[in-house]
Formats: C-alpha cells, sequence, structure tokens
C-alpha cells in the first residue's frame, strides 16, 4: 500500500470505558444507522484528530468522552493521532499526541498516549509524515498563523471529508470552502497539493511577495526621505549662502548632497569660522540676473510648450480629416477604377477620360497614405517634445523658489546689517539661527541612503526561479487531468438532463466547476444550472474520486481516503430524519425521545425497486469498482439506507446502529462526565 489509509477510530471515557471501530484499508467501509446514532461525528472526530482549533463534537460525544484518537496506516508504517475532548462549553487544550512507527498498540486510556507536543508542532509533525515538504512545515507557529500559503494537513481535509453541507449543495464545491477563515488557505495552497508547484518554489514564491513588500516600504521611504532632503538643501542652501556673505564658509558646490551641506553650515558656525568680508549689495545682483535669467528660460520654455500643445492638436485634427479623405478614396479600389476600359461601353469609341479620372484618384490615394505616415511618424515626437519641457519647466520653477529665497534672504540681511554695529553681532545671529536650524532637524536624514540594489537582485533572481509561465503551463495541465478523471467518473453515475452525456470542467482559480453539455452547441453550466440534488450529488461525487485519482498519479501528499456522508440524501430525503447528532434523554436540552418519534425515525430506510432505488445502486456499485481499480484507495460511507441483498455491501458494514438495538457511536451506559 502506497497511500496512507485509516484502521481504526476509536474512543476513550471514564472509568475505563473503550470503544474502537475497524476499517479495511484499501477497501469500501460502511457505518448505517439511524438518524442520531452519531455517523456524523465520525467526520468531526477525524477532523479533531487531524488539529482542528476548535472541537466540533457532538454535546453527547464531548459529555461522555474523555479522548478520541485515529490509527492510520501505509503498508507497515503507522501512524497515531490523539487528542483530549474539552468539556461542553470548554475550549480544547493545545495539546496532541502523535505516535509514528510500526506495530503500534492502540492506547485505550489518556495514561497510555505517547508524543505529547502543542498543536502546532503536532500538525508539523503529522505533515510530514503524510510527506508535505519538511520546509513548508517547520516554522514558527505565529509565521503558521501569518501565512495563508503555507500547506499543511488542515489544507488536505476538503479533499478526503465529503460532508452533508457538500454532498448535494449547488453552492459549496469542497469541505470547508463555505467558511471565510478556511477558504483562503485552501485556495491558496490547492497549486501545491495539485503538483503544479514544489516545495520549494512555494517557499520561493513566499519568500517573493515578502522582499516585494519589503522593496515597496524600502522605496516608499526612500522617495519620503529624498522629498525631506529637496526642502533640505534649499534651507541648506539658503543659510550658507548668508554665511558666504559673510565670509564663513567659501562657495557652494554645486550638486552637493544634504550630508555635505550640512557639514558646511556646521563649519559656517564653529568658532574657527572667521569672517572676511561684510556683506554687501553686490551678491544680490548676481542673484537678481540668475533670477532673470531663469525667468526668462521658464517664459520661453512654457510658451514652447503651448505651442507643441497647439501643434500636436493641429496634427491630431489633421490625422483625423486626412484618414476620413483616405477612407473616402479607397472606393477606388473597391470598385476597382484602375481597370477602367479605354473604350466606351456604349458607342465602343477609343476614350481616356475613365483612365485619367481613375489615375488622378490613385495619385490622391497615395498622397493621403505618405501624409498619415509622416503624421504618425511625428506626433510621438511632438509627445516626446512636450515631456522634455514639462520637464524643464519643473527644473526651472524648483530653481526660481531657490532663488527667490535667496534674493529674500541678502534683503533680510542687508536690513538686519543696518541694525548692527559691526560685523561681529551680525555674525553671531546668523550662528544663533544656524545653530537652532542644525538642533531641530531629523537625524534620520543624515543616514545614508539604503542601497536597493541587493534587494532588487534577490527579487529578480525570485522571479526566475518561481517563472509564472510554469507555474501556468503546470496548473493548465493538473486542472486539465482532474477534469478528465472527473469527466470519467461523472459518466459512470446516475443523473438527469442537462447533465447527461455532459464532461465536467474543473479550475482551481475559484475553485469551480462547470458541466459541458455534448456537442457542438451545448451550453457552458454552473452548479447553480443544475437544478437537481441528483445533478448536484454525481458532480461532488467524481470531483472528489477524480481528484484522488490526481493524487494517486502525481504522488501528493494527500490520504488515499474518501468519508461520504449519506449518498441517498437527495433520493430519500424524506425518510428520516437528517440530524445525525446523538440524542440523549438524560441532557436537560435535549427533549427527550418518546415511542411515537420512533415510529416515524426509522432505523433504516426501507426502499424499493424504483428509479430512485437504481439510482442508489448504480453509485454503490460505483463506489466497489473505483475502489477495485485504484491503488491504496480507502472509502468510508455513511448511510441512513441498508441494502441486506447486496453481500458486498453487507460485508464492507463495519457498524450498523439501530433504535431498537440502542446501539450508536458512543454507548449509551457510558458515564456522564462530571463538570
Amino acid at each position: 500500500m502506497k497511500r496512507w489509509n485509516i484502521a481504526s477510530i476509536f474512543f476513550v471515557g471514564e472509568e475505563g470505558k473503550f470503544r474502537i471501530i475497524e476499517l479495511d484499508a484499501e477497501r469500501v467501509n460502511i457505518i448505517t444507522g439511524a438518524s442520531g446514532t452519531g455517523k456524523s461525528a465520525v467526520i468531526k472526530t477525524l477532523d479533531y484528530c487531524l488539529g482542528s482549533s476548535k472541537c466540533q463534537l457532538p454535546v453527547y460525544v464531548r459529555r461522555r468522552c474523555v479522548a478520541v484518537g485515529v490509527k492510520w496506516v501505509r503498508g507497515a508504517d503507522e501512524l497515531i493521532s490523539c487528542r483530549q475532548v474539552p468539556l461542553v462549553g470548554k475550549a480544547p487544550n493545545s495539546y496532541m499526541y502523535v505516535t509514528t512507527g510500526r506495530n503500534l498498540k492502540v492506547p485505550r486510556s489518556v495514561d497510555e498516549f505517547e508524543g505529547r507536543g502543542t498543536v502546532a508542532v503536532s500538525k508539523a509533525r503529522l505533515g510530514e509524515v503524510f510527506g508535505i515538504d519538511a520546509m513548508l512545515v517547520t516554522e514558527s507557529e505565529q509565521a503558521e498563523r501569518d501565512s495563508t500559503d503555507r500547506p499543511s494537513i488542515r489544507q488536505f481535509t476538503p479533499y478526503m471529508f465529503v460532508t452533508k453541507e457538500v454532498i448535494d449543495s449547488e453552492t459549496v464545491l469542497l469541505h470547508g470552502l463555505d467558511d471565510n477563515r478556511k477558504a483562503p488557505p485552501i485556495i491558496s495552497t490547492m497549486p501545491y497539493f495539485l503538483g503544479v508547484v514544489t516545495g520549494s518554489t512555494v517557499a520561493a514564491e513566499r519568500r517573493l511577495r515578502q522582499a516585494r513588500r519589503a522593496l515597496e516600504i524600502d522605496t516608499a521611504r526612500e522617495e519620503s526621505r529624498v522629498a525631506k532632503d529637496s526642502v533640505l538643501k534649499q534651507r541648506c542652501r539658503v543659510l550658507l549662502g548668508e554665511a558666504q556673505q559673510l565670509g564663513l564658509v567659501e562657495r557652494v558646490p554645486e550638486g552637493a548632497d544634504e550630508a555635505v551641506l550640512i557639514g558646511l553650515v556646521r563649519r559656517a558656525v564653529s568658532p574657527e569660522a572667521r569672517p572676511k568680508q561684510y556683506p554687501g549689495a553686490d551678491q544680490l545682483d548676481t542673484l537678481q540676473e540668475r533670477r532673470q535669467v531663469a525667468l526668462k528660460e521658464l517664459n520661453q520654455t512654457k510658451r514652447k510648450l503651448r505651442a507643441l500643445a497647439v501643434t500636436e492638436q493641429e496634427s491630431l485634427d489633421y490625422q483625423t480629416a486626412v484618414s476620413s479623405q483616405h477612407e473616402k478614396l479607397r472606393i477606388a479600389e473597391h470598385l476597382h477604377l484602375l481597370e477602367v476600359p479605354t473604350k466606351c461601353p456604349v458607342c465602343r469609341s477609343e476614350t481616356s477620360a475613365g483612365v485619367e479620372v481613375a489615375v488622378a484618384m490613385q495619385r490622391s490615394l497615395e498622397t493621403i497614405r505618405a501624409e498619415t505616415s509622416a503624421v504618425g511618424r511625428l506626433r510621438p515626437q511632438i509627445g516626446a517634445a512636450a515631456a522634455q519641457l514639462n520637464k524643464r519647466v519643473e527644473e526651472l520653477s524648483g530653481l526660481l523658489r531657490e532663488l527667490d529665497a535667496a534674493v529674500a534672504s541678502s534683503l533680510n540681511q542687508i536690513a538686519e546689517a543696518r541694525q548692527f554695529a559691526d560685523l561681529a553681532q551680525l555674525q553671531s545671529f546668523f550662528r544663533g539661527k544656524a545653530s537652532y536650524f542644525l538642533e531641530t532637524i531629523d537625524d534620520q536624514l543624515l543616514k545614508p541612503v539604503k542601497d536597493l540594489t541587493k534587494q532588487r537582485d534577490e527579487i529578480a533572481a525570485l522571479e526566475a526561479q518561481v517563472d509564472a509561465d510554469n507555474r501556468r503551463i503546470r496548473m493548465r495541465r493538473a486542472e486539465a487531468g482532474v477534469s478528465q478523471y472527473a469527466s470519467e467518473a461523472f459518466s459512470k453515475l446516475p443523473k438527469v438532463e442537462p447533465c447527461v452525456d455532459a464532461e465536467l470542467v474543473f479550475s482551481a482559480r475559484e475553485p469551480a466547476v462547470s458541466v459541458i453539455e455534448d456537442g457542438p452547441e451545448g451550453a457552458v453550466l454552473s452548479m447553480a444550472d443544475l437544478g437537481s440534488d441528483q445533478n448536484w450529488l454525481a458532480v461532488h461525487v467524481a470531483l472528489a474520486f477524480g481528484l484522488q485519482r490526481h493524487f494517486e498519479k502525481e504522488r501528493r501528499p494527500v490520504p488515499g481516503f474518501i468519508v461520504l456522508d449519506q449518498l441517498s440524501r437527495p433520493y430519500f430525503p424524506n425518510q428520516g430524519g437528517d440530524g445525525d447528532e446523538i440524542e440523549d434523554e438524560a441532557d436537560e436540552e435535549i427533549a427527550e425521545i418518546g415511542p411515537d418519534v420512533d415510529e416515524d425515525r426509522p432505523d433504516e430506510i426501507s426502499i424499493s425497486d424504483d428509479e430512485d432505488y437504481v439510482a442508489m445502486r448504480q453509485h454503490i456499485d460505483f463506489l466497489f469498482n473505483e475502489v477495485e481499480a485504484r491503488s491504496g484507495l480507502q472509502v468510508l460511507l455513511l448511510e441512513h439506507a441498508y441494502f441486506p441483498t447486496d453481500s458486498r455491501y453487507v460485508s464492507a458494514t463495519k457498524e450498523r446502529w439501530t433504535k431498537a438495538s440502542g446501539q450508536g457511536l458512543i454507548p449509551r451506559d457510558w458515564k456522564r462526565r462530571s463538570a
């Protein structure tokens, strides 16, 4: 056996009570019983032992069981997973018990449980045993909560559990997709379980997303820093202009960054700086001249930009007119006017008038084509020139703002200079102003610029490793494989129009299944279009077995196990209640069952040789034939119906719970736990 199957499911009660359900590997196993005997609790037990965060076992089970467990087998390899059951109203504890090995003995009490660990660690260990890549399951519990694309055992339960919420639903495709909390991880990890991506690819994709987010954050920070730097540089240059007039610094170098400018300001306020000249109005004249030159260039640039805008609009209008004329003249080609005969069609005399007109039209057409091509070449050049002019306008505007600030500073300095008796007072005033500026600047702006080259190189390497095109092709291949297997299974199951002779197409993106009617004019139908519980049942069963065939072929880490909760639900919906919760006449919130109720809710469905009976038998035959044809596939059918005349069905029935016998998942003589 190459795939994991379930050997037994067991329950531990107080005072040494023990209940075990033995199953056959690679076989169909059936549990039949009346409503309220606990069939659906079997699925919740399996889910709980696979690390569910919540204990959803029925109240009756939680009040009489102290622990539950599941034994898995794969050839000689064995695995036992156990968990303690919390009391009603209590959350489960944070521990599980996982044991692996060979010839393992099923523990009959909590004291015999082995392999204790936290739920997160135990789930990681279970994932490794089932075959999920170790690199995906060994990260921290916090990282597990933060990620929705990390495959774990919690994401392969939709491929094993076909519950009552799914079996005949038109909206829920797989178990868990109706839960907003569970659906995103299921969808995001589906490519891994389908074999589209490997463990290393999943890790690379996760790292790529993290690297992109980090690069976006660093880029935004750098842009913010640069924006602040521009203001800082302008303020520094104004102060250094004053310092230069006072003779405290030399000429400020062009293109200096903020660190150099801050250093020059610090040097200007240091005691070593000595003024060389008294500030005068000559530098103000220089600034005014530079401002006039910049303003003149700015005005010229704006005029050019406006002229280009007019030219661009005129070229667009001209192109529209030329195109219109071109379309009109194309009638010459349509009417084949270039082939005008030289003889009059009436009198058959020689004439060249028609030929001359056709040639003139041909020349006009060629001229318009040339003009259209010329306009097409010139318009991009006009756009590029306009972009350059816009950029230059922004540069000149910034320069003007800086020159205006410098002029204003010079004027203020000249005015302030008149208020001081000598140059020393003016120098002291400047040093106080510059010192205050140095004290208030953000030190973060003085840090070196972060080099983003390594981050970009890492992203490029990860993108090459992920290879989106390769993933897309492999996803289409996997979807096609599942669709083929599901369609083959669908053809063997009972259904009604419009599903007769139809095939299934599976998409993992939503995920969704489309039904394609037969023939070239066949419609593409969604699940809501099928309009029949029987059709929905057939789609879900076919998809479940189609996915399992794909997992088997691709050797994916999904157990070869499917549990189906009541296939007879669409065929015998009124034969007994739908509820599978175990009823307890001792529980105050559950009403006591009387004789009248028992008569209305038979132990087993009474079926006859009608269409529903034949359809149900067809489903049963499909299960046995599919399990026999597959390698390592095990099916557990939880059913209300019973077929006493079918020898295969009878031999595959592991448990048969009836109201008359009083049997059920948990015996009624088990002691109720004390609070």
